[in-house]
């Protein structure tokens, strides 16, 4: 048996599966913000529990989560120190010179993770070569020390200038704090990212410190109770546990307890690893990705079957300069609340109800409007419908919310203001899609739209419409897609060495004596995995610019060989990223890279037989109000089929509902839904 969950804002999924029988089994269970391990316990359970299965039954374990990005969305994480070079106490406080809005005089950074207060400094320093300019002052080591053991410092991050080109006044003050400071944690950036840049790699370096402690009670927390057998799953000792990494791979939880900055923004990416591998079982390699959850929805963009991967990410207005995969996050879930701003204009989002109180039809308190209410006011709920199985909606709940928050207010009756929720909500979400595909050069018509989430196939046909695109694949339970992601993702180690030099002084064996390097320490690191040689897979890559530019185009380096032919390539790519190349121009050398993957056993996910299971997956049919753009929008009479009884070729013809465990899949008037073979619905988008 494997195993997986992934911890969202509302709802914890889980999936089980049994690589004898190919059978996969899903709950869907309500997130314990308390202690998101007790959720994850309980709804894997479940999962095997439908199975006929126990803890004992389990090889493996995934897990993915949304702890570390909450932690620091709510500043929740440990009381954190900063240590840097004499003369840069304020590194952190100064930033970058840009401005999230250039001509908004009222501007306001986003607050430190550190305060000022807790900013040290010691003398000594390294130059950009590597050499040392001034020793490192024990003495000014030795009152930092004091002054963080009085103040009661959990963490601490400890990051000096050009500590990439050499790292011993980092590793020094690391040794010293530790062995002066028991008890607390204490974070070298070069143990992180070993890379240029002295403020980002300042920032992730703080946010890791800022982060650990939380991670580390709480991915610790999780593994007893994997492991206990009477409070928790029982599964035993030593059985891998893997946690999803921000840039779509798996690390081991001992690596993610002492690096968590890589779970930041890592809840979303199981899904889009699990979208691009259902699509490839249908033939579709070119897809956007629409995650709909509880509290936002998270767009991403694959080509060729591979997510798009950048090393410049924010969190809260907080640079990350790691590798993570290229998601625009939005505030448009089903929890997002409604609501009208001061003008009178409908707004939803990006509040969300959470999974306390939840929304209105709940019945956990929830008394604001949100796009879930919406839904279940136009009939794309019933009564009998149960979430995650076993919720029922309070149907009248959501009635009043809406027409008191927002029809009484706007003189709209329940329908129109319901159906008004929706088309807010829609247009937050067609213009996070644009950010991704239009405003990157890419025309969305030539793509797939993978809607999937709790929420997301509910609202993949209006959105699909709004871009003109003309094809949606619904994945097998799209509730718990993220879950699935953490079965089908491999092991993944990112490294990275700075060498800022002119690339026509740069000779062959340097180069080839710094991928060797690369390919070494990948080895050591999949090899501690415990991976077999033949299982493991090292890329490498180049970091090039032209020189004077502030920003650099990575190229993958097949073998040594390749860096003969390094400055075409990289004139090309130039051209084709930014539309213009300059052969004459100098070109820099900033850096190489190398992506460790450890190869997985990927599952096999069943086959659907086929047949015409039509008229067995029918179970009756009901009123559903379809909103539109081009008119007031009307009510219709929709089937209402079970998923699960659904065959290969059966083919379905909006309007109708097609409902599952995890998720309810919206067929607009139309929209045509054929069943694949891979257990995804491909819906051709109706005009």
């Amino acid at each position: 048996m494997r195993i997986a969950s992934d911890v969202g804002g509302t709802f914890t999924d889980n999936i089980a599966y049994d690589e004898a029988t190919q059978r996969i089994t899903v709950s869907k269970v309500s997130t314990t913000p308390q202690n998101r391990a007790l959720g994850t316990i309980e709804g894997l359970k479940r999962a095997l529990a439908l199975q006929g299965k126990t803890g004992v039954d389990v090889e493996y374990v995934g897990h993915g989560m949304t702890t570390a990005t909450n932690a620091v969305i709510q500043r929740k994480g440990a009381l954190t120190a900063f240590v840097t070079n004499a003369g840069f106490r304020d590194l952190l406080l100064i930033g970058r010179q840009d401005r999230p809005s250039l001509y908004d005089i009222t501007t306001v950074r986003a607050p430190q993770l550190v305060a000022r207060e807790h900013c040290y400094t010691v003398a000594g320093r390294i130059d950009a070569a590597g050499l040392e300019v001034t020793p490192l002052s024990q003495a000014d080591l030795e009152q930092v020390a004091d002054a963080i053991g009085a103040a009661g410092i959990e963490s601490v991050a400890i990051t000096f200038l050009h500590a990439y080109a050499n790292p011993t006044h980092e590793r020094a003050a690391r040794d010293f704090l530790t062995s002066r400071l028991p008890g607390v944690v204490i974070c070298a950036s070069t143990d992180i990212m070993a890379e240029f840049r002295e403020y980002e790699r300042a920032s992730t370096t703080v946010l890791n410190a800022f982060l650990m402690p939380v991670m580390d009670r709480y991915l610790g927390s999780l593994v007893r109770l994997l492991e206990d057998p009477v409070e928790g799953l029982g599964i035993g000792h030593g059985k891998p546990v893997m946690v999803m990494e921000a840039a779509g791979g798996l690390m081991t939880v001992d690596f993610a307890r002492a690096r968590p900055v890589h779970t930041v923004l890592s809840g979303p990416a199981g899904g889009v690893v699990g979208s691009a591998y259902v699509a490839g079982l249908a033939g579709i390699s070119d897809i956007i990705t629409m995650d709909i959850g509880g509290t936002s929805t998270d767009i991403s963009l694959i080509r060729g079957g591979r997510p798009e991967i950048t090393r410049q990410a924010t969190l809260e207005r907080i640079p990350i300069r790691l590798p993570v995969i290229d998601i625009n996050a939005i505030g448009a879930g089903g929890g997002s609340i409604a609501w009208i701003d001061e003008g009178g204009a409908l707004r939803v989002g990006p509040m969300s109800a959470e999974a306390v109180p939840g929304p209105a039809c709940y019945r956990r308190g929830g008394q604001r409007p949100t796009v879930t209410d919406a839904n279940v006011v136009l009939g794309r709920f019933s009564a009998l419908t149960k979430l995650g199985d076993d919720m029922t909606l309070d149907i009248d709940a959501a009635y009043r919310v809406v027409e008191e928050h927002i029809g009484r207010p706007l003189g709209l009756d329940v329908t129109q203001a319901a159906a008004g929720i929706l088309r807010v909500a829609h247009s937050n979400i067609v213009r996070g899609i644009r950010v991704v595909s239009v405003e990157r050069g890419y025309d969305p018509r030539d793509f797939a739209l993978v809607p999937f989430g709790g929420a997301g196939p509910m609202h993949g046909t209006p959105v699909a419409r709004d871009l003109s695109m003309r094809r949606l694949l619904i994945p097998p339970s799209p509730g718990i897609l993220c879950a699935l992601g953490q079965l089908v993702s491999d092991l993944r180690h990112d490294l990275l060495e700075t060498h800022i030099a002119p690339l026509a002084k740069f000779p062959v064996e340097r180069a080839a004596a710094i991928m060797g390097r690369l390919r070494e320490r990948g080895h050591a690191l999949l090899a501690a995995d415990q991976v077999a040689l033949e299982r493991r897979r090292i890329e490498i890559r180049a970091d090039l610019r032209y020189v004077g530019q502030s920003y650099e185009l990575p190229l993958p380096l097949a073998d040594d060989q390749a860096w003969a032919s390094i400055e075409h390539a990289f004139h090309t790519a130039h051209a084709q990223r930014f539309g213009h190349a300059d052969a004459n121009a100098a070109i820099e050398v900033v850096g190489f890279a190398a992506v460790a993957v450890g190869l997985i056993d990927t599952p096999t996910l069943p086959r659907l037989e086929e047949g015409d299971a039509t008229a067995a997956a029918e179970r009756g049919e009901r009123k559903v109000f379809f909103e539109s753009d081009k008119g007031a929008g009307a009510w219709h009479v929709a089937r209402v089929y079970a998923r699960e009884y659904l065959l290969a070729g059966n083919r379905i013809v909006g309007p109708a509902i097609i409902e599952e465990v995890s998720a309810t899949t919206v067929l607009y008037p139309g929209d045509v839904a054929l069943t694949h073979a891979s257990g995804s619905l491909i819906v051709e988008v109706g005009k």
